[in-house]
């Protein structure tokens, strides 16, 4: 097919030369110009017939005939682009006085022309121009011919036909030709129809699964169209507005699995995970799907029984062995903090009674001793609602008993700040989109460490809820490595063994040792905590330490870690820059004054006399003239 395209393309291009001849004389009244195009007629050198005609046309601009040879000249050479310009000047030099036949002859030479540089919309105008000023009914079929081959090379076969059969009447002994061409037209006409209904059909076909909710199936054929005919109707926009379709349908059937998984979750009684699912599943729909709001808030309410079902559990079985063991007090405090849950719950209020009864056999200094000491237990533990009510109850019957006083005081500003911390971090039932957005946006700058971002991002998210989940945390924690970066100097080396190095920096609120509530999360910090409830300190430090060497900046963690090397008695190197890091930072603790010392007892040894010395022995001696003085 190529080929017998190439040979109607050849033929047609030499009817039109055909048509174009040098004119018979020179119109113009220079004669010198006149001489110079003679001069060009009679050259075989190209170049010399282009130089020729030149120095014509500067003589005389407007010479019709020397324009058109040196058009002609320029086309032989293959200059088809100086060609057009020139042939273009011979056209519309004289377009008033130009002869038919000249300006035929022009059109000619202009239409093969343009058909090498591949213009074929201005060929084809240009050949209706010459057919419009022939008469010739040759000249008209070669013309036609001419006309035919351009439309069949632009897929136009239901004009390349209709021109054809005009130019076949005009000229029988070009029939054969004619016929050739008509046939291959007729057929491209036929595959050209069939292919145009069978995109009709497709497309037909794809309306349909539209209509009917098959948006995969409508894309899937019209991505057939779209591969027959590129640009086929508005079959670009249809596809991608089916895309956007299926993209939310898949969504939401994943939001569906998500939510059916939940579902199943809670009615197995793996609370936690269905809770999970659920804030998963608002958080990636905008707060709104289905009922799983109304179900996440009744999930969580199932969780908070369970958990206090647990915890009365544990009290319960912690009195009748504290019973069992003649631990009077430790089955009467366990008992009375399942009291001020559930006075109903199993035999407690029979239980209490046994304690009380086995109490009320001792003296009033054993009942004293008992309580402080267990107290003191919980407290260790972390237990800070059983230490204040072992501590009341010491101080009811004897409120100078030991530091009784001072104890109550700690365990009741713990628990304030454990209070506090724990309205910051319970998110609101019917939180804003845009809040959770906010947040999780926040922690994204946070993991990227973009912190001037991330705390734009908390702030925005205190101003419309101050106490969204654990926001006054982050809010420090970003303000802490924004205070870093500016002051980086800020270092304080973990040891004369080198090691990593502590980066500190703001002011962060003091973490005391709290213990579980809520949930068991096991992150280190809860894992640490757990420890300390049973009393395992060195499992605990271990991890602090770990966290603070990998997150210097969590300076709120140095408090805690501070304490626990009191209450071990740790006075080695480790432990004194701790006490010194709480100290340098001015960071919240009621154990200032035993640090001091510490700090104090360790720089005198060392003999150290600048001005970090002189700041801790000055704050040690104001302590000891304090306890003095008391």
């Amino acid at each position: 097919m190529k080929s017998i395209r190439r040979i109607w393309r050849c033929w047609g291009l030499a009817a039109l030369v055909a048509l174009a001849a040098n004119p018979a004389s020179a119109q113009s009244q220079n004669s010198q110009a006149v001489r110079w195009f003679k001069l060009g007629l009679s050259e075989t050198d190209p170049q010399k017939k282009i130089v020729a005609y030149t120095q014509a046309i500067e003589l005389d601009p407007l010479f019709v005939e020397a324009l058109f040879n040196l058009g002609v000249a320029h086309k032989k050479q293959g200059d088809y682009a100086r060609a057009e310009q020139v042939l273009l000047k011979a056209l519309n030099a004289r377009p008033n006085k130009i002869e038919s036949d000249t300006k035929v002859q022009i059109l000619s030479e202009l239409a093969t022309t343009y058909e090498k540089i591949g213009k074929p919309k201005d060929c084809e105008a240009t050949l209706r121009q010459v057919k419009s000023l022939t008469v010739n009914p040759k000249k008209l079929a070669l013309i036609s011919f001419a006309l035919g081959r351009l439309l069949y090379e632009q897929g136009r076969y239901q004009e390349c036909l209709a021109e054809l059969q005009e130019g076949e009447k005009l000229n029988p002994a070009l029939q054969g030709d004619f016929t050739k061409l008509i046939q291959s037209a007729a057929s491209e006409l036929s595959r050209q129809e069939l292919q145009q209904r069978e995109l009709e059909r497709l497309y037909a076909a794809a309306e349909k699964a539209r209509t009917t909710g098959n948006p995969g199936e409508a894309k899937a054929l019209l991505e057939q169209i779209r591969a027959k005919k590129s640009g086929y109707k508005n079959v670009e926009a249809q596809i991608a507005a089916l895309d956007s379709l299926l993209n939310a349908e898949t969504k939401k059937k994943m939001l569906a699995a998500l939510y059916e998984q939940a579902v199943k979750q809670a009615s197995e009684g793996n609370l936690e995970s269905a809770i999970s699912g659920f804030e998963n599943i608002l958080q990636q729909n905008g707060g709104n799907f289905k009922d799983a709001q109304t179900r996440l808030e009744t999930v969580r309410q199932q969780l908070a029984q369970k958990q206090l079902n647990d915890k009365l559990e544990s009290e319960y079985a912690a009195g009748l062995a504290a019973l069992k063991a003649r631990n009077w007090t430790g089955a009467i405090l366990a008992f009375e903090n399942i009291f001020k849950t559930d006075r109903n719950f199993r035999e407690a209020r029979k239980r209490l009674r046994e304690a009380q009864s086995g109490l009320d056999l001792e003296n009033t200094e054993t009942v004293l001793a008992r309580y402080y000491t267990a107290g003191v237990a919980a407290m260790n533990k972390g237990d800070l609602g059983r230490a204040l009510a072992a501590f009341e109850k010491v101080r009811k019957s004897d409120s100078n008993y030991h530091d009784v006083a001072a104890l109550l005081a700690e365990v009741e500003g713990a628990l304030r700040r454990e209070a506090e911390a724990a309205v910051s971090t319970t998110p609101s039932p019917a939180a804003p989109a845009n809040v959770d957005s906010l947040y999780q946006a926040g922690l994204a700058a946070f993991e990227s460490n973009d912190w001037m971002q991330a705390l734009v991002a908390f702030e925005k998210v205190q101003l419309l809820q101050p106490n969204y989940r654990d926001i006054v945390d982050r809010l420090a924690e970003a303000r802490a490595h924004i205070e870093i970066a500016k002051r980086p100097a800020v270092v304080a080396k973990t040891g004369e063994n080198g090691g990593k190095a502590l980066y500190v920096g703001g002011v962060l609120a003091a973490l005391v040792l709290l213990p579980l509530i809520g949930a068991v999360v096991f992150s280190p910090a809860a894992r640490a905590r757990l420890h300390l409830m049973r009393g395992d300190y060195v499992a605990a430090t271990q991890i602090y330490e770990h966290l603070l060497a990998r997150h210097p900046d969590r300076v709120k963690l140095y408090p805690t870690l501070a304490n626990i090397y009191l209450f071990m008695g740790r006075r080695d190197d480790s432990a004194v820059k701790v006490y010194k890091m709480v100290l340098q930072l001015h960071l919240t603790t009621n154990k200032r004054d035993e640090m001091s010392a510490i700090v104090a007892q360790k720089y005198l040894i060392e003999g150290r006399t600048d001005s970090d010395a002189i700041e801790v022995l000055e704050s040690a001696l104001k302590a000891e003239q304090r306890r003095t003085q008391s």
